[in-house]
């Protein structure tokens, strides 16, 4: 099975993900980081951080070639009657 790594970018930093993830492929892995971007806004929410800077994250494979890059940020609200919820809004480049 391939292993995947998922590097966390802000407009300051690049976290580098020295581990990795083995994935049965570029679907899961970009499932994954979905999963990983809406969980990273949950938690820029939960603590008051600016929710609406773009991130991303960037796949890569075990030879550190770029796979898939993965822009998240969190957009407007959307709902009804006080049942507003933010709209997390990842956009994939391959």
């Amino acid at each position: 099975m391939p292993r995947f790594f998922f590097h966390y970018r802000t407009d300051d930093e690049l976290i580098r993900d020295a581990d990795g993830s083995e994935l049965p492929d570029i679907e899961a892995a970009e499932q994954n980081a979905a999963a990983m971007a809406k969980a990273i806004v949950e938690q820029a929410a939960s603590t008051g951080g600016d929710t609406r800077i773009p991130r991303s994250i960037e796949i890569t494979d075990a030879a550190g070639e770029e796979l898939l890059y993965l822009v998240f940020w969190a957009g407007p609200k959307i709902g009804q009657d006080g049942d507003e919820q933010d709209v997390i809004a990842p956009t994939t480049v391959h």
